[in-house]
Parts: C-alpha cells; structure tokens; sequence
C-alpha cells in the first residue's frame, strides 16, 4: 500500500472541484458521525470490518469487499462499533453534471439515478470484480498526486470503467426486483417521495394507502421490499434525520419538533435519543462547538 495516496484530515462536505475527488483515508474513527447529505454523489469503499453505514433509514453493515452508492440529497452517516477504531476507506465524489458528461458511454447507468437507489445502497461485487474496482481507485489516486497535462484525460476514462463495474454489479444486484412485485415499483417511489417532502404534515400508512390507490397491507409489504424499511419505520426514521440536522444547524430544538411532524416533545426526545444515542440538547450544544462536531463526526468515515 503507498501511504503516500492518504489523504489528510478534512472536516469539508462540500467538493472543491467540478469534476470529481478521490480520498484514501486511515484514521481513528468516532463511534458515532453526524447525519448529512451532499448534492453530490458518494462512492463508498469500507476497508475495515466493524462500520455500519446508515443511508436514508437503513442500516447496511459493512466489511472489505463491499461498495457503498449515495445519491445526492440522500442523508447519511456511519456507525462504529468499536470508538477508537482504525477505519481505513476509499471515497470517490463525483459531480453530477460530470457524471451526466459520461451517460451516454454508460447505458446501464441509469440504473444508478437517485430514485433507484433507495433502499440498495450497498452492492458485493464478486472478488475479481472489486479487485479490478480497487485498482482503478489507486490509478485515480496516483493521477491525483502526478497530475500532468494528461491526467484529466485519464482521469475520465477511469471514472467511466469504475462506473461501469458498478452498473453491472448494481443492476445484477436489483435484477430480482421484478420477481419481487416490482410492478409497484414506481409506485412505491412516488410514496418514498411524498414521505420525503410532506414531513410536517399528519402522515399515516392508512392516509398513504388510500391517497395512492393501494390496499394498506399491500403499500407495507412493497414499501419494505423496496425501501428496505415499513411506511411507518421510514415516516419515523426520515423526520428523526431532518430534525437532527437542523438542530445540528443551529435551528430550535421546539421549531425542529414541529416542523418535521413531532406534535408530542416527549415522545420526539425519546425517539431522538434512542436513534442517536444523545438528546436533542447534546445536538444543540454540539452544533455550537467547533470541537464537539469534529469529534461527534462531522466529516466522511
């Protein structure tokens, strides 16, 4: 391994480039890191046993030789089972106009559009495959440090194989979907979404199911076979993330209860606590404290 490719301690979540960026990372990690999105997509490569990463409500637990695809605007953030632990990854931020630039070399990779990746995050590539994964993120690595007149161009065509490898895999992966009653798929989406932007408003599973023409017992099953997670859980899981991040920035800890659909504070502190493992005041105090977000995990794992 050539330490040389690791990247530096960067708390930044915003890319500095129009094209993409490539890190190699080796730290100690935090048990726990700050729910966030990006506009942005992230490309995930877990090195280290012992990390769970949580996108969107649901939890993939991860190891060496899995990959994990974030869309942008999808809240996520990962988990440590073990504080203190040395986590070493790859995380590739790609620009989505860049992206858009290599779509037409890449016809599977419309299976990677936002909506799709709902609830299939995580892919396994077999070993030759992520083999071949890795020695393109090394070579994207190596052109970082080089960077001559030809590196861009490179850099490109990189970008393009890896995504490649990824479709194929990604599309292999989701190939069951329409034996599993993907004919809801769509569907399925179309609730995901209205969830996603209705968060202040009274939602149930009864209300969803008659407002999107499906019997209640059928919208559960199907949500879950898609999303990885019930209407319920995903209500629940959804407004909990967005009020964690406005609290997280700077926005009333009262203001965030009801304006992600908590109309009870008692029960909001206790889901909150239990979902994050601190209260909503700890989150408050965090967001006022340089020192505290960096140890609370305010960068990528």
């Amino acid at each position: 391994m050539n330490l040389s490719y690791v990247s530096p301690f960067d708390v930044r979540q915003v890319m500095q480039q129009d094209d993409f960026e490539i890190f190699h990372r080796i730290d100690t990690a935090p048990g726990f890191i700050t729910p966030h999105s990006h506009d942005f997509y992230e490309i995930y490569f877990p090195r280290t046993e012992g990390v769970s990463y949580i996108v969107d409500g649901h939890r993939f637990r991860l190891g060496p030789g899995m990959v994990v695809l974030i869309a942008p605007g999808q809240v996520h953030y990962s988990d440590v089972s073990t504080p203190g632990l040395v986590v070493e990854r790859f995380v590739l931020w790609l620009n989505p106009g860049f992206v858009e630039s290599l779509t037409g070399a890449l016809p599977r990779f419309r299976h990677l559009a936002p909506a799709d990746l709902r609830g299939h995050n995580q892919i396994t590539p077999d070993p030759e495959t992520y083999e071949l994964m890795v020695g393109l993120i090394f070579s994207l690595l190596h052109e970082k440090q080089l960077n001559d007149m030809d590196s861009a161009t490179l850099n490109r065509l990189v970008v393009a194989q890896l995504l490649i490898h990824i479709s194929r895999v990604f599309s292999s992966a989701t190939g069951a979907l329409p034996r599993r009653g993907a004919q809801r798929y769509k569907e399925i989406l179309a609730v995901y979404d209205h969830i996603s932007t209705h968060l202040k408003d009274p939602l149930s599973v009864s209300a969803l199911a008659e407002q999107f023409f499906m019997d209640k017992n059928t919208l559960t099953r199907q949500f879950k076979l898609v999303t990885g997670m019930t209407p319920a859980e995903c209500i629940r899981r959804k407004r909990l993330d967005a009020a964690y991040m406005m609290i997280s920035h700077g926005a009333g800890i009262t203001e965030s209860c009801h304006e992600c659909g908590f109309s009870d504070y008692s029960a909001f502190y206790r889901a909150f606590r239990q979902a994050y493992g601190i209260s909503p005041s700890d989150c408050a105090e965090r967001s006022q404290s340089g020192v505290k977000l960096e140890l609370s995990g305010n960068r990528e794992p």
